[in-house]
Parts: C-alpha cells; sequence; structure tokens
C-alpha cells in the first residue's frame, strides 16, 4: 500500500520516553499515513510493547535487531518507508502534528521542494519552566535561501521527500550528530529547501540524550568538533589556504575573543547598550510550585511532553505561519 507520509522513528532502550511519543504519534496518525520503527535491539521491554503495536494494527512496519547507531535505524526505517514524504521522529523528543500535517500538505502540493524544515524549541526535563527558540536555525535557512551558504539546521522539524533520497543521499552512519552532516550536505548540494515558520518540534533535552551524553569529557565539546569536520568537508568557501586555517580551523581567534567577551559585555551593560544574549527564551507556563514535588526523573517525563505539547499549541496560535523557499529553483526530475 502506498501512504502519502511515513512516520519514521528509531529508538533504543528509552521505553519511558517512546511510550509518550508514540502515544501522541498513533493518535494523530491518519489514514494516508504509516508509522515505521526501527529498535536497535532493546532490552527494556521495548520489543515487546511494540510488538503488541503491530499486532494491534497501530504501527504498520517495524524491526528490532542489533544495528550501528541513530543513523544506521533511519535508514533501515527510509528503504522501508512506502510514503511520498518521510517524516522524522525521535525517541525523546515532542512533535506538533496539526503543523506536521500541514507541512505534510505543502510539499503533496509543491512537488519541487526536496526537504522541509520549521521552528524547534527546546525544554530541559529539569527546567520545564522555560522553553528556547533555536532562531539561530532559522537564521541559517535564511543565509541559505538568500545566499546559498552551507549551513547547519535540526534534523527534529524535517518532512523529506522519498523520491529526493537520490540526490540527498541516506545520513552518515559514521557521525553522532546526524542533521549537522545531513545539512550541511544538502545545503552544499542542488537540494530545494523549504522553511515553514510553525514550531512543528520541541527537543526535550533529558540525561539519556545523544548530544548530552557525547559531550561528557573535558574540554572543548565533543559536538562542535565534530562539527567543524563536517563544516570544512561541506563548505567550498573555506579552502586550505593559511589565511583560512588561521580564521575557522586553527582556534586562534576564538582564544583572542574569549577574555575580551566578559569586558565587553559588561561595558555594554554600564552604558546600556542592547545586546546579544544567544537565543530568545520564552515561558512554558509550567508553575514548578503549584505542583506535587517528583522523587524520581523520570516521573517528569510524562510532565516534560505535556508541557512541549501546550507551549507547541501555543505558540502556533500567536505566530503567523507561512512557508518560504525558492519559487524559481528549477524542478528536477527524479
Amino acid at each position: 500500500m502506498a501512504y502519502a507520509l511515513s512516520y519514521i522513528l528509531t529508538t533504543y532502550n528509552k521505553l519511558p520516553y517512546l511510550k509518550q511519543v508514540l502515544e501522541r504519534l498513533m493518535a494523530a496518525r491518519q489514514e494516508d499515513e504509516e508509522i515505521v520503527v526501527a529498535d536497535g535491539g532493546s532490552k527494556d521491554g521495548t520489543v515487546e510493547y511494540l510488538q503488541g503495536l503491530y499486532a494491534a494494527g497501530r504501527i504498520q512496519q517495524f524491526i528490532s535487531e542489533r544495528d550501528k547507531g541513530e543513523a544506521h535505524g533511519f535508514n533501515k526505517c527510509m528503504l522501508m518507508a512506502r510514503g511520498e514524504i518521510i517524516k522524522l521522529i525521535t525517541d525523546d523528543d515532542a512533535f506538533y502534528y496539526p503543523a506536521i500535517r500541514e507541512s505534510k500538505q505543502f510539499m503533496l502540493e509543491h512537488p519541487e521542494i526536496d526537504v522541509l524544515s520549521g521552528n524547534t524549541g527546546l525544554i530541559h526535563l529539569e527546567n520545564l519552566a522555560q522553553a528556547t527558540i533555536y532562531e539561530d536555525v532559522a537564521n541559517n535557512f535564511r543565509r541559505w535561501l538568500d545566499n546559498k551558504e552551507v549551513v547547519w539546521m535540526i534534523g527534529l522539524p524535517f518532512l523529506i521527500r522519498r523520491k529526493s533520497l537520490a540526490i540527498t543521499g541516506l545520513f552518515h552512519t559514521g557521525v553522532v550528530q546526524v542533521d549537522t552532516e545531513f545539512t550541511y550536505r544538502i545545503t552544499s548540494l542542488n537540494v530545494n529547501l523549504a522553511w515553514s515558520t510553525a514550531m512543528l518540534s520541541v527537543r526535550i533535552e533529558n540525561p539519556q540524550s545523544n548530544y548530552r551524553v557525547m559531550n561528557q569529557q573535558e574540554g572543548r565539546s565533543t559536538s562542535d568538533l565534530e562539527a567543524d569536520r563536517m563544516r570544512f568537508y561541506y563548505d567550498k568557501s573555506i579552502s586550505n589556504s593559511f589565511q583560512d586555517f588561521v580564521r575557522y580551523k586553527s582556534g586562534w581567534i576564538e582564544m583572542l575573543k574569549a577574555p575580551i567577551r566578559p569586558i565587553k559585555r559588561k561595558l555594554f551593560e554600564v552604558l546600556k547598550w542592547e545586546q546579544y544574549n544567544g537565543n530568545q527564551k520564552l515561558p512554558t507556563g509550567y508553575d514548578s510550585t503549584a505542583i506535587k514535588p517528583i522523587e524520581s526523573m523520570e516521573a517528569m517525563i510524562p510532565q516534560a511532553f505535556e508541557v512541549a505539547d501546550t507551549f507547541m499549541a501555543n505558540y502556533n496560535k500567536t505566530h503567523t505561519i507561512e512557508y518560504f523557499y525558492r519559487k524559481a529553483e528549477v524542478n528536477k526530475v527524479l
């Protein structure tokens, strides 16, 4: 059976999170959509949970076997998928399905679009009262749109046209930051991207998050070093010249700027000048003082998803939803 959209999800030993994600996804799934799950051989009851859902017809495809990481699992799902559009779903983050359905319809009506992205928020499991908006990612998309710069973006909101995998390629199985590599790659190619201003997803940062696990060692973050290697490979505007080595690769400029930043910030405060303080932070409406204290981190998981759902719904009610893309882009025949 052919579908308009395939939700593809990978998981490994995150059953308390997975249940929150899948229950919401299954409730939102429409008749022209399928759910495809790749489990990496979990030992926490995930396999039995998925078998029950499959037997009940609540998910359409699933596989459970030892794999070689998140990218490998997503690649298996992409090859199993039967939908015209593929929607990435992670096993510990929240997604806003009304906006996803609108984005699906946009892609069905615009066959020239290969990949669609959109706004993403961030909520820490340890601090549900505040959400961060990834404005830097929206700015990166605008840099690609206006100047064809090679940029990174977050993969959580991605919808990918299945036929366009012939030009984008699958995910790189040799990296941890799968979405960073994928977006550096596709923005360096003749891939047509679109952006929805809707809040499509919220990343729920937690002790099992790949990013947190990756950056447990001391020194400069492992994620930054891996991202730099990707950028230097795909961004052909960065050459092997001595000038570009000093500017981008050596780290010298960053070392010089680091001790100056606190002085600059203090000066701006004294002069009452506006200064950049990072991505915008918004209240979620969660009041920890009005709720009975939680004894364990795991007990916070359902609350985190409820907070994320409410935050996305309120954000999309109060913001105009628009789509940005290159309307003059030449259609590709795949």
